[in-house]
C-alpha cells in the first residue's frame, strides 16, 4: 500500500469540502488503484489528507489525468501558503473497514531517529490496539527511511476517545507507547472533529452531526491531547 498526505493551512473549509466532495464523486469514482481517503480541517485551520493506493504507480496514473490536474489547480488556490506533500510506501493498517464509522479522527506526525524500530512498534500498536483500546475503530501507521512517520487513529467519537484516555490500559500497550514516546519525542497533533471520509464504495461522506459547534467543541483543557496515551502523559498540541 502507498500513502500520500497532503497539507497546508487552508481559512475556507466549505470551499475545500465542496471540493473533497466533488474530486470524490467526478474523479475518485473512476480512478484504479485509489483505495480510500481521510481528510479535514482542524480548529486553527490546519488541513490535512491521507490517501490510500494500492501503488506508487496508481498514484501516478492519476496524477496524469487532465481533469486531475484541472481539479488541483481550483483546489492549490484554497491554500493560504505553502501545500505540503509527503509519501510513504511502507504502511500498516487496522481495522480497515471501520475507519469510516469514524466520528473523530486524530493525525499524528513527526520524525524518529530509529526508523526501524519505529515501524516495528508501530505494527506491535496496531496490534494491541483493538483489544487495548475498544474505542479505537481502526488506525494506519507509515513511516519512511528518513524516520518521518505519519499515524491515525479513527474513534467512534472524541467523548469515548477522552474516556479512553483515562481508562486504564493493557500493560503490553503501556510499554509500547511508552517507547514510542521516548523515539518520537513530541510530534504534532491533528484532530479532525468533523473527518471527511471517501472511498470507492461510498464515494464521499462526513461525520458532521447536527449538533452546533458550541456544543461539540471541547473545552480547552482537552484540545490537542492524545487520547490514545494514559492520562498522567497528556500534552498540548504544538501550533
Amino acid at each position: 500500500m502507498f500513502l500520500q498526505v497532503i497539507q497546508g493551512r487552508v481559512p475556507d473549509r466549505t470551499a475545500m469540502r465542496a471540493q473533497h466532495e466533488k474530486w470524490a464523486a467526478q474523479i475518485g469514482a473512476d480512478a484504479p488503484g485509489w483505495l480510500g481517503s481521510t481528510a479535514g480541517i482542524t480548529e486553527d485551520d490546519r488541513f490535512i489528507c491521507l490517501s490510500r493506493f494500492s501503488s506508487v504507480e496508481a498514484l501516478a496514473r492519476l496524477a496524469a489525468r487532465s481533469d486531475q490536474r484541472e481539479w488541483w489547480g481550483h483546489t492549490e488556490r484554497l491554500f493560504l501558503g505553502p501545500v505540503v506533500r509527503s509519501e510513504f510506501l511502507d504502511v500498516a493498517v487496522m481495522l480497515e473497514d471501520g475507519t469510516d464509522s469514524a466520528g473523530f479522527v486524530q493525525i499524528i506526525q513527526g520524525r524518529a531517529a530509529d526508523a526501524g524500530r519505529l515501524h516495528a512498534l508501530e505494527k506491535e500498536l496496531l496490534r494491541y490496539l483493538p483489544d487495548g483500546r475498544p474505542d479505537i475503530v481502526g488506525g494506519l501507521a507509515a513511516t519512511g527511511p528518513d524516520g518521518r512517520f505519519v499515524r491515525a487513529f479513527f474513534f467512534s467519537s472524541e467523548e469515548l476517545a477522552r474516556a479512553g484516555e483515562h481508562g486504564e490500559q493493557l500493560p503490553e500497550l503501556e510499554e509500547i507507547l511508552f517507547e514510542l514516546r521516548s523515539l518520537t519525542g513530541e510530534p504534532t497533533y491533528h484532530d479532525l472533529r468533523h473527518p471527511w471520509f471517501a472511498s470507492p464504495r461510498q464515494p464521499g461522506r462526513d461525520r458532521e452531526d447536527s449538533r452546533s459547534a458550541a456544543a461539540t467543541r471541547p473545552t480547552a483543557d482537552k484540545a490537542g491531547t492524545r487520547p490514545w496515551g494514559t492520562a498522567d502523559q497528556r500534552t498540548t498540541t504544538p501550533r
